[in-house]
């Protein structure tokens, strides 16, 4: 079986799978930047939408994180990265959602103003108040759940829901917080849990390479 990744290490969407594939111990994966460039017209050859990422497997194509996650885990389902109990799934999958809907949103509606010459301040206040309601809700979910780990969102070893917010959280942290010189966007509730999460063996080393990405964009 042919089956190929085409993703940007920078990426906390990427990131995601990357953790998942880690912890699969996937190593007939193969991975590569999206061919022209996200977004170009040879990418959505292959992927109508041009974003990334993007699975193919043996031909067929596969796009958006949590769908890919899904077909991982299907394919894969040892070691699993959902809870076997179904609430406290439910409640990871609705963690790994707001992620996606109510973090990552707002927050990457501020990229194309992190140069200050050009950025419409009360557009990215309004973006970034949006984020930290967000961040609320992960806090507020968290905290109503009875399954809700010490080191991990849900339960006590590493689930999706881990991978989807982890690297979401690494952009708070080193792109809202020093571009925007905003250091209360990262709420009390979730430091304790930011600070043990890098450490874990799957997520870290992709938040390091989310680090070099970031640098190399910056100029090293």
């Amino acid at each position: 079986m042919s089956i190929t990744l085409y993703q940007s290490d920078l990426s906390p969407f990427a990131a995601r799978v990357r953790i998942q594939a880690r912890v699969k111990g996937l190593t007939d994966l193969v991975i590569a930047k999206p061919p022209g460039g996200t977004g170009s017209a040879e990418f959505k050859a292959l992927n109508p939408t041009g974003k990334i990422p993007a699975l193919v497997v043996d031909g067929a194509v596969l796009a958006e994180s949590q769908v890919i996650c899904d077909y991982l885990e299907d394919r894969h389902p040892t070691p699993a990265l959902w809870p076997s109990d179904p609430l406290a799934r439910a409640e990871a999958r609705l963690l790994a959602r707001v992620t996606d809907l109510y973090v990552c949103g707002p927050m990457f509606q501020t990229t194309g103003h992190a140069s200050r010459k050009t950025r419409d301040q009360g557009y990215v206040d309004a973006r970034l108040a949006e984020l930290q309601t967000g961040l609320g809700y992960i806090v507020a979910y968290r905290g109503k759940s009875r399954a809700a780990g010490a080191r991990y969102l849900i339960g006590e070893t590493l689930t999706l829901a881990d991978a989807a917010l982890a690297p979401a959280l690494f952009f708070v942290v080193n792109f809202a917080a020093p571009v925007f010189q905003r250091t209360d966007l990262l709420p009390a509730g979730l430091e304790p849990y930011w600070n043990g999460i890098q450490d874990d063996p799957f997520v870290g080393p992709a938040l390091d390479e989310m680090m070099a990405a970031l640098q190399a964009v910056r100029g090293g």
